[in-house]
């Protein structure tokens, strides 16, 4: 078996732009959820920590497509749908 030299990993740094799209898609999942669940009942629905449910909300956490897809599931949606970003998000007084 060929050998492969050993190569060092880049870690990524996020991008202004990939940052902005976080915080924007954490503020829509927190919108999302708001009306039907504390935030901790819905990352105990989406199986995920609490604490991992605030930094993803506040995009400061990579969302996982798997965690994505339970969100999405959780909240009786498409994944597409959740990160329809061109929808205004409702408000969490508006019914």
């Amino acid at each position: 078996m060929p050998s492969h030299p050993s190569r060092s990993r880049n870690t990524h740094v996020a991008t202004a732009e990939e940052l902005a799209f976080r915080i924007s898609v954490g503020q829509r999942i927190r919108a999302l959820r708001a009306d039907k669940y504390s935030q901790e009942a819905f990352a105990d629905a989406v199986e995920v920590y609490r604490t991992q449910m605030s930094l993803i909300e506040r995009g400061k956490a990579d969302l996982k497509l798997s965690t994505l897809y339970r969100i999405a599931t959780v909240l009786g949606m498409e994944a597409s749908e959740v990160l329809n970003l061109d929808v205004a998000s409702p408000s969490p007084n508006e019914e």
